[in-house]
């Protein structure tokens, strides 16, 4: 990665800010619009004939959205963010121990092979296989052909 000279840094940094503040702005200006409108609705309704509470469509509506706009703003900027790059950087170390583990555990497993003797398959017994007429490999012991043969050599 390239690193920044110090200017860039400083533009960067003061984005970030900004767009935090943007952010801070847009919330607030969505709460005063929130509580004004809601405000605003009930008196109608509470001047007008009463009946039916209609401003409560606005208010749970409204609010969900208000309420969807406060966890986002939580989550970028507040301390949600802070608990989600903890977590990030918890996941981070414990993957690169993993990792590490991992690594040691190819190290060892290498080691063992380059020191394993190879030639110790030479003391396996050779197997004696042939193709059967459905075309799968059989142990030649296991063939009636072999027993064929031995009874032909005895007879």
């Amino acid at each position: 990665m390239k690193r920044k000279n110090p200017s860039q840094l400083e533009t960067e940094i003061r984005r970030r800010v900004e767009a935090k503040y943007e952010e801070r702005n847009g919330l607030l200006i969505h709460g005063l619009s929130y509580a004004g409108v809601n405000v605003l609705v009930w008196a109608i309704w509470l001047l007008t004939t009463g009946g039916f509470p209609w401003p409560l469509f606005v208010t749970i509506f409204w609010g969900i959205g208000m309420a969807g706009h406060l966890l986002d703003y939580y989550h970028k900027h507040g301390g949600g963010a802070q608990k989600r790059e903890e977590r990030i950087q918890e996941e981070v170390l414990r993957q690169m121990e993993r990792f590490e583990e991992r690594e040691a555990r190819l190290r060892v497993e290498d080691d063992e092979i380059e020191r394993a003797d190879v030639y110790a398959l030479d003391d396996v017994d050779a197997r004696h296989v042939r193709l059967t007429d459905d075309g799968e490999l059989a142990d030649f012991e296991t063939l009636p052909e072999r027993d064929a043969m031995e009874q032909g050599r005895r007879g």
